[in-house]
């Protein structure tokens, strides 16, 4: 039951659609007149490619994620920039660049058609809420504080497809009771029961569920859904044995390829790099000290290396607490953290693989080894190699910065398992985009 990727779904289709009907406005007020099926045809295939552009800027815009949610302070800005960043790369690609589309006009009035449209379409799913009484019933069984923390998100959101009519607890249950109580609900018209799989009690009730589950009673498992919704995994309910399984062979062909994307990158990205990071190592030699410094970190299996970057503080105080006191981030520094410009050097650690582009951020020898001690599946982010941008960054906010933070890096570390567990090429896509955001948009840290 994906809930949300049928909304995602509903708004892809919805989008292109809506790009289409425009285009075909956008004629017939160009020449005051229905236009031709030919006609169509003919400026369909130009606009094709604005199209596709409408939609990758959209996703990188945040307008397909779970965060779709009707909050007019945070989806009213993005649809807007979205669609701002829209008709300026297509008034310098059709413009400027020299695509077959004329008149002009008809371009010009695509754009504010479109806008207008889409902007209309996405305000109005964005105030659009599922009626309570349409939301499917369900039952959630489990035990902890992530079971409360899914009820709370899913009971306290419309745009979910199921509602928790009841939460059973089942800590202290005897032998029986989980089974009849799930049973009695479902009699009362529960449609779906959401089960935490790992529980021992619910395990020992499980074969009294049989009957209801040939009946066509729908089951989802908790951590599953989990995941679906936050993007993460519930560290207190993984299956390590899960985890591991996410190693086959058939992995072996995406490893490859990443690697291979990774190399050829790198090359170019040095190529164009290599430029500003000769300038601002320039500057930084002027201002006296060594233009670049050298981190040790985590790497794959447990292996350390050292990552380049360019210096933006006054001296390398390697993470020593009281240098720290004493140090801090020079003006020049200040501009190279911003621009990002202080990271290029570490291209080098993704050409000879000590880096990749996208994987869990490698961590300080001493500061994961507290991590290592507080938080038992830490070493896992480990098994694959880290990256310069990641899921975690991408979506906790509230990422431990400077000296270790046990509480804050248990969330992290629920985010970089899960892409341990769901890496692909789309999920690394997803990551690209969603980095190119933030870079793009001097956000970030």
């Amino acid at each position: 039951m994906a809930f949300d990727r049928r909304e995602a779904a509903l708004l892809l289709i919805g989008d292109f659609l809506i790009l289409v009907a425009s285009l075909w406005v956008a004629l017939f007020l160009r020449n005051l007149a229905i236009p031709s099926l030919g006609y169509l045809e003919m400026n369909l295939l130009p606009f094709l490619p604005i199209f596709l552009l409408s939609l990758v800027v959209f996703y990188i815009a945040g307008l397909y994620e779970k965060q779709t949610r009707p909050i007019r302070r945070v989806m009213g800005p993005r649809i807007l920039g979205a669609q701002a960043a829209t008709v300026t790369i297509a008034a310098v690609l059709f413009f400027i660049l020299p695509l077959s589309i004329a008149p002009k006009t008809i371009l010009v009035l695509y754009l504010i058609v479109s806008v207008a449209a889409e902007s209309l379409w996405r305000f109005y799913r964005m105030n659009r809420e599922i009626a309570e009484g349409k939301r499917a019933s369900a039952i959630l069984v489990g035990t902890g504080p992530t079971v409360l923390e899914l009820c709370d998100e899913i009971n306290g959101n419309n745009q979910y497809l199921i509602r928790f009519t009841d939460c059973i607890e089942t800590k202290g249950l005897t032998k029986g009771i989980v089974a009849k109580m799930i049973t009695a609900k479902i009699e009362e018209g529960a449609r779906a029961v959401v089960i935490d799989a790992s529980d021992p009690v619910i395990i020992r009730d499980l074969p009294m569920l049989y009957d209801l589950m040939v009946n066509g009673v729908t089951f989802l498992e908790f951590a599953s859904l989990y995941e679906e919704i936050f993007d993460r995994v519930p560290l207190a309910r993984l299956d390590v044995g899960q985890l591991l399984e996410t190693f086959p062979k058939h992995r072996l062909l995406y490893d490859a390829a990443k690697r291979l994307f990774d190399i050829v990158l790198a090359i170019i990205g040095s190529i164009i790099a290599i430029p500003f990071i000769a300038i601002a190592a320039f500057l930084l030699s002027l201002a006296g000290g060594t233009p670049f410094i050298r981190h040790e970190r985590i790497g794959k299996v447990g292996r350390t290396f050292r990552i380049v970057k360019l210096r933006s503080m006054l001296f390398n105080d390697n993470g020593d607490p009281e240098m720290q006191k004493k140090n801090r981030v020079t003006a020049l520094g200040c501009i190279l953290r911003k621009t990002r410009i202080d990271e290029l050097p570490q291209l080098w650690n993704v050409l000879v693989g000590d880096l990749s582009f996208i994987g869990p951020r490698p961590e300080l020898p001493k500061i994961a080894e507290v991590y290592e001690h507080e938080i038992p599946q830490y070493r896992m982010r480990h098994l694959i190699t880290p990256g310069l941008s990641g899921w975690a960054q991408i979506n906790d906010s509230d990422a431990p910065r400077g000296g270790a933070d046990v509480v804050r890096t248990r969330r992290k570390l629920s985010f970089d398992l899960y892409y341990l567990k769901h890496r692909s090429f789309g999920l690394d896509l997803a990551i690209v985009t969603k980095t190119l955001r933030t870079l793009l948009s001097f956000s970030g840290t």
